[in-house]
C-alpha cells in the first residue's frame, strides 16, 4: 500500500505527463522523406578509357538498353547526405574498343566469360543535387563489382539539367586492374603493355518517374 507520502508525489508528477507532448516524449517525431526516381534511358553511355606503353584507349558502349531505376531518398534536413539505391549492369561483351584484338583482350582481362557484368551499384551522394542553375557537381560513393571482386570508391558527380524535368548524370573515377585482383593484358612478347590504372565514365539520361 502507498505511503501518503508516495501519493503527493504521484499527484506532482501525472499532471506533467498529461500535459507533456507525445513527440517531446519520443523525440521530433520521424523525419520526412523525399523520394525521388529516375528511369535510365537508352541513350546512355558508359566508356572506358585507358593506355598503353605506346598509345592510349578508349573502349564504349553507346545505348544502354537495361530497365533500371535509380532510387534518391532525400530526407527533409538540409545539406544532408542522402540515400541512393539502384544499379548499372553493364554488359561487358558489349564493349567495343573499335580494334578487335584490343577488344578480346579487354574481355579476357575482365574475365567477361566468367563474369559477364561490370556493377555499379549507387549507394549515396554527401547531399541532394541543387540544380536550380541547371548544373551541380558533388560527390558520392558507389560499390563496383567486375570479376568477381567487390570495392566501394568515391565518385565525382555532375548532374545537369536537358529538359523540363530530365537530367544528364555524368560519373567519373580513376581504377586500377590490381583493385579487382586482375593483370593488365600484354602483347607482342610483352613489347606492348596496358598500364595498370584505367577510367570509367558514365553518362546517364534520366527521366523522373511518378
Amino acid at each position: 500500500m502507498l505511503s501518503s507520502h508516495s501519493n503527493f508525489l504521484w499527484l506532482l508528477i501525472l499532471p506533467i505527463f498529461a500535459f507533456t507532448p507525445q513527440s517531446s516524449l519520443l523525440g521530433d517525431g520521424p523525419k520526412k522523406t523525399k523520394i525521388i526516381k529516375w528511369a535510365v534511358q537508352k541513350t546512355s553511355t558508359i566508356g572506358i578509357q585507358g593506355s598503353t606503353n605506346v598509345n592510349d584507349f578508349g573502349c564504349e558502349i553507346n545505348g544502354y538498353y537495361q530497365q533500371d531505376t535509380i532510387f534518391c531518398s532525400e530526407e527533409s534536413a538540409a545539406n544532408k547526405m542522402v540515400t541512393l539505391n539502384g544499379a548499372l549492369q553493364v554488359d561487358i561483351l558489349k564493349f567495343d574498343c573499335h580494334n578487335k584484338m584490343l577488344t578480346g583482350d579487354l574481355r579476357k582481362t575482365l574475365k567477361a566469360n566468367e563474369y559477364p557484368k561490370l556493377v555499379i551499384r549507387f549507394l549515396s551522394l554527401e547531399r541532394a543535387p541543387l540544380i536550380q542553375n541547371n548544373k551541380d557537381f558533388l560527390k558520392g560513393w558507389v560499390e563496383v563489382e567486375l570479376a568477381g571482386s567487390r570495392r566501394k570508391f568515391e565518385v565525382c558527380y555532375s548532374f545537369i539539367k536537358t529538359g523540363a524535368s530530365s537530367i544528364r548524370l555524368n560519373g567519373k573515377r580513376a581504377f586500377s586492374f590490381s583493385d579487382f585482383k586482375l593483370t593488365p593484358p600484354k602483347k607482342f612478347m610483352g613489347m606492348v603493355k596496358v598500364n595498370d590504372k584505367f577510367n570509367v565514365d558514365f553518362n546517364l539520361l534520366l527521366n523522373p518517374v511518378e
